[in-house]
């Protein structure tokens, strides 16, 4: 799991799994800021967003497996 952190003056992404983070570069930041514009008009000194794998299939509302329905 992933958060991208805003600090007072910088982004930073933070990995949980591997307890490592960096700052993130000014086109990551000015992906952000395309991404999550609400965010740059807050004058908060700290945010954060959580980042979750999502299954292509939730997205597109398909089952998650197909099973195999072809009788014999």
């Amino acid at each position: 799991m992933y958060y991208l952190c805003k600090f007072s003056d910088s982004w930073a992404i933070y990995d949980e799994k591997a307890n490592s983070s960096r700052q993130l570069n000014n086109d990551e930041t000015g992906a952000l800021k395309r991404l999550f514009p609400n965010l740059f008009r807050q004058d908060k000194m700290l945010a954060a967003i959580k980042i979750e794998n999502i299954n292509p299939n939730k997205l597109l509302k398909l089952p998650f497996s197909q099973k195999n329905t072809l009788e014999k």
